[in-house]
Order: structure tokens, then C-alpha cells, then sequence
């Protein structure tokens, strides 16, 4: 039988970057970031690791765990020297400014700093518990104050949020190629928008459900400018004439026959067959039970233009 796996006496600063290793290999930084540690004391714990035979780095500077580093159990001991839990000079700066989320560039340009140092200055003030980190996967793209309660978004939710239409509603298909997303993710961004009530879905032309921004997503202080808005679906028919009919519809919110042959100048008879094509279509309806009651559109306004 093998034997008992060797016990190991390790500061809290070197058991949280060799917790952190056994879930993945990672660079320094983000070993800092998963150990809630500073870049300086994560470098020390890791380099006294290595010369311990627990961890080891590859041609990458990727850290992995050894084989007695996965197995070995771990004794922690308190640090020799506590870390300060107050934030220096430049790190009370950028907790001033940080009163609303906000993208690591963006402090970068507004305290006038390098993005190497609004980066070492986020990682100290996570490690003293002020920031978190918006993004798990981008973990220095995104960042707000600990004690901040705004529902924060994302880089992949902010990238859907922002092709979202107001006007109208358009479909998945739609959204995720202007996002340039894959279909998947672009489904469980939509879900998550959807719960947080800053998209709402509803039924577009036969029944196809389509989607478009709240105002509580227009109100998000992370949603900045939006680049350009994923296009409608297209209408199941292409004719100038028939687009013609919709918008005057659309215009007025329902009109008789003889009220649009008379705008448009189409023949009465024309007129008709338009209009019993339009209605196989599902693009009007009537607005009333009687035989002269007016056409209205079907659905949302927005998903026909």
C-alpha cells in the first residue's frame, strides 16, 4: 500500500498559491489575484515553493504543482509579518475614483498612471479586500469597489448588451453575430441579461421570440456607448410596396383599406389582394370584428422596420 501522504508546514501566504495551483496552472499574477495576495508576497511564497519541490514553472512562466505538491497535505502557520490592511497613497486615489465599476484603462487615464501600476495597485487593494474583480476570466479588465452593489456585467455580457436595439427586437441569430459570439454563449448571456431585467424577450413574427434592451440596461453605468445596434430580423417579404403598407400602418397604428388606398394611391382592388396576402403572412391584422374595421400590424412595430 502506498504510504501516508507527507504533511507540509507552509505560511497562509504559500498554502493559498498552492491552493490555488491544485485548481489550475497560472501565471504570478493571476496566482496573486486567486490567493487574494499582493504580486510581492505571492513571488516570495512561490519561490519558496519551488525550493521546497511543490511547485515548478514551465517554459510559459505558467506555475504548476509537482507531484508532492498535489498530494501533500498542508499545516498553515501565520506570516512572520502581517500585511498592512490600510491602502497606501496611490491606492486611496484609486478608491476615490472608483465610484462606479469601471474598466482598468479607463483608471489608468483618469489617474494618469501606467496600466502596469493601476494593475499593481488593484491587486493590493483585492488582496486587502476593497476591489473585486468583474470578469473571473479577465480578471484586470473590469473592476468595482468591494462594498459596491451594482449588478455587475461581464466583458461577454457588455458585449451583447451593447448591440442590443431599443427601437425593436431582433433574434439571437441576430445578436450573437454582431456580438461575435458563439451560439451557446450568446444563449447563456441572454438568460442572464433576461433574470437581471435588462433585456426583455418577447414574441416577434410567427412566434419567433426576439429580444431588445430595458431601460434598466440603457441606465447601466458600465454600458458606456454602444458601437452599432444588431440588425431586425428579416421580413418574411421583401416588396417596396409592401413596406410601403406597413409603414403607413405603422405610422397611423391601424388604417381601413380605402384610408390606404387612398394615401398611396394603390388601386382598391390591388388594395385588397395586398392585404389578404399581408394577412396570410401574418404581418397585419384587424383591429375590430366588423367587415370595415381598420388593419393594425401584428406583434411589436419595431421587428418590421
Amino acid at each position: 500500500m502506498p504510504g501516508k501522504a507527507r504533511t507540509i508546514v507552509l505560511t497562509e501566504s504559500q498554502a493559498a498559491c498552492l491552493i490555488a495551483l491544485r485548481h489550475h496552472p497560472d501565471t504570478k499574477i493571476g496566482i496573486a489575484i486567486a490567493g487574494k495576495l499582493t504580486v510581492v508576497r505571492a513571488a516570495a511564497a512561490l519561490s519558496n515553493l519551488k525550493n521546497l519541490g511543490l511547485v515548478d514553472k514551465d517554459q510559459a512562466n505558467r506555475w504548476f504543482p509537482t507531484i508532492m505538491g498535489k498530494v501533500c497535505r498542508i499545516d498553515t502557520v501565520p506570516e512572520r509579518r502581517q500585511k498592512s490592511d490600510l491602502p497606501g497613497p496611490g491606492g486611496q486615489r484609486l478608491l476615490d475614483l472608483l465610484q462606479q465599476p469601471m474598466r482598468a484603462a479607463e483608471i489608468a487615464k483618469k489617474l494618469c498612471l501606467t496600466p502596469q501600476r493601476v494593475q499593481q495597485l488593484l491587486i493590493k487593494l483585492h488582496a486587502q479586500g476593497r476591489v473585486r474583480f468583474l470578469d473571473p476570466r479577465n480578471p484586470l479588465w473590469s473592476v468595482a469597489r468591494a462594498d459596491d452593489e451594482t449588478h455587475t456585467l461581464t466583458r461577454e455580457d457588455l458585449r451583447v448588451l451593447r448591440v442590443m436595439p431599443q427601437e425593436y427586437g431582433t433574434s439571437v441569430t441576430k445578436i450573437r453575430l454582431a456580438a461575435k459570439l458563439a451560439e451557446r454563449s450568446a444563449n447563456e448571456v441572454l438568460r442572464r441579461l433576461i433574470a437581471s431585467g435588462f433585456v426583455e424577450a418577447f414574441d416577434g413574427l410567427k412566434g419567433q421570440q426576439v429580444f431588445r434592451i430595458t431601460a434598466a440596461g440603457l441606465s447601466h453605468p458600465q454600458l458606456g456607448k454602444a458601437t452599432h445596434n444588431a440588425p431586425a430580423p428579416r421580413l418574411p417579404v421583401e416588396s417596396d410596396r409592401v413596406r410601403e403598407v406597413l409603414c403607413c400602418i405603422a405610422d397611423a397604428g391601424a388604417l381601413r383599406i380605402r384610408d390606404l388606398t387612398e394615401k398611396l394611391g394603390i388601386e382598391r382592388r390591388s388594395m385588397n389582394a395586398l392585404m389578404q396576402y399581408l394577412k396570410r403572412k401574418q404581418l397585419v391584422k384587424k383591429a375590430g370584428t366588423n367587415l370595415v374595421a381598420p388593419y393594425s400590424l401584428t406583434g411589436e412595430e419595431g421587428m418590421l422596420f
